[in-house]
């Protein structure tokens, strides 16, 4: 049984039991002040009609002691309901009905009792007093028809039960409807969530106020989206994963093949000193491009999640080392290398991972450039942010291969970076380094005319904002 239909039943079950008691309180209290009035007024013509008997009989035992037989004869006779008069053992008159039931017995001289009986299927009201007289004591019964009282107390009584029966019925109409009314939001409420509980994380309620209700339903919406966004990143997440096993397994299946392809021809060959040494050396260099993947995977997977160990790191200190590692690469490829920067203070990090944010950065700017293009390394204190950047004239790149930068196993120019030893991975431990610090990673590039990649640090960041101090060397 559902809920609502619980509460139709026992709210119906309630209101029967009150209406019903209400009713029967009522009726009750309403029938027995009408029966206490009409028996007021029936014993006050019975002491009228005692009052008048005992009068007449003094005065008709005073003149003919006789006639008190025919007296009471003649009350018995103008006496509608009946009545019996009885002096000892002589019954002077007796109209009274039959009863089903024997009478009580007349109480003292001066007092009188009364009582409803049941005579041949008609309810009388029985009255007995004891009368004074001569030359003995009377007894007087008088019987009054009350049939008329109980019959209109019983057409009462059925008016009551079917006004009763026809307010429970109404109620019982309104209380479904209200109630079949209130259910069906929650009805709806729970389709939803049986629909998103098999899947269907575009199910929505629609439902609409601001009762209890309508709180709900929007909670629920609430709670729907969440999961649905929850739902979406998980997917991006694995379709990411898989991605990346993928390319790793693409990335992997070249050089291994070479290897063992060399390995083999190194083993089975008669080769000369020159073709040894050759055959080697590519083992030895998809050896190393092996290693550094496996080395920029590890890289990522330790700072995923977590949070650099910050750290005061000098901007201009930072900004030299990098131009010392990378300053002699530079010179092979006739690069101009530079140095530009407007801010000398210090930003929150780590020292060590900035360093590897920079060299990424400038090693993927040198691969991008052509004998006697410029590279630029530079900070500077804008707004806001504290930007670290580099800056090549070197091919560039259009916008969708911007927007893909970052992906694994991701190149602009497959064949040049696999040439210069490049597994993609390099752009994707910068997001992740820069993802440590709390900094933004963003790229400007326009084909033919060089790329821009900047790191961006709030000035919370920073631990010392001396003043501004241009540096700038090759």
């Amino acid at each position: 049984m559902k809920f609502w239909q619980k509460a139709y039943v026992l709210t119906l079950a309630l209101f029967f039991v009150t209406l019903c008691g209400s009713i029967a309180a009522l009726g009750l209290i309403s029938q027995n002040q009408s029966f206490e009035s009409e028996c007021g007024k029936l014993l006050v013509q019975q002491h009228a009609t005692a009052q008048s008997f005992v009068t007449d009989a003094a005065a008709v035992q005073a003149r003919r002691p006789a006639a008190l037989a025919q007296l009471a004869r003649n009350y018995a006779a103008q006496q509608q309901g009946g009545l019996k008069v009885q002096q000892g053992e002589n019954v002077w008159a007796d109209t009274l009905p039959a009863p089903d039931a024997e009478l009580p017995d007349p109480p003292a001289q001066g007092q009188r009792v009364h009582t409803v009986r049941i005579s041949e299927g008609r309810h009388y009201l029985y009255v007995a007093a004891r009368l004074p007289g001569p030359p003995e004591e009377m007894t007087m019964i008088c019987a009054y028809d009350m049939e008329p009282f109980f019959e209109q107390w019983a057409q009462t009584w059925r008016t009551l039960v079917l006004a009763g029966l026809a307010v429970l019925t109404f109620l019982a109409v309104a209380l479904y409807l209200i109630l079949r009314g209130l259910s069906r939001p929650m009805e709806r409420l729970a389709a939803v969530a049986g629909r998103l509980a098999q899947g269907d994380y575009n199910a929505r309620s629609e439902q609409q106020g601001k009762d209890e209700v309508g709180q709900l339903a929007r909670a629920l919406d609430e709670m729907a989206d969440q999961v649905q966004k929850n739902i979406e990143k998980l997917e991006q997440s694995a379709q990411r994963k898989q991605q990346l096993v993928d390319n790793m397994a693409h990335e992997l299946r070249t050089p291994l093949t070479a290897i063992g392809g060399y390995a083999e021809y190194v083993q089975r060959a008669e080769l000369s000193e020159k073709e040894r040494y050759e055959a080697t050396s590519y083992i030895i260099d998809e050896t190393r491009r092996l290693a550094a993947m496996s080395e920029r995977l590890l890289q990522m997977a330790a700072l995923r999640g977590e949070r650099a160990v910050c750290a005061p790191v000098d901007v201009s200190l930072l900004l030299e080392a990098v131009f010392s590692t990378m300053r002699s690469k530079a010179r092979e490829r006739q690069i101009n290398l530079r140095v530009k920067s407007s801010f000398a203070g210090t930003i929150q990090g780590e020292k060590v991972l900035l360093e590897s944010l920079l060299i990424n950065l400038t090693d993927n700017a040198l691969k991008a450039c052509a004998p006697g293009d410029i590279v630029e390394l530079g900070a500077e204190h804008t707004g806001n942010y504290i930007r670290l950047w580099v800056k090549d004239t070197g091919c560039g790149m259009d916008q969708e291969t911007v927007q893909r930068l970052g992906d694994p196993f991701f190149r602009p120019d497959k064949a040049r970076s696999r040439e210069q030893g490049g597994a993609g991975l390099g752009i994707s431990l910068c997001r992740a380094i820069a993802a440590a610090h709390d900094a933004q990673l963003r790229f400007e590039s326009t084909p033919g005319e060089g790329t821009i990649a900047s790191a961006f640090f709030t000035s919370s960041q920073s631990a010392d904002e001396n003043a501004v101090m241009p540096r700038e060397h090759t």
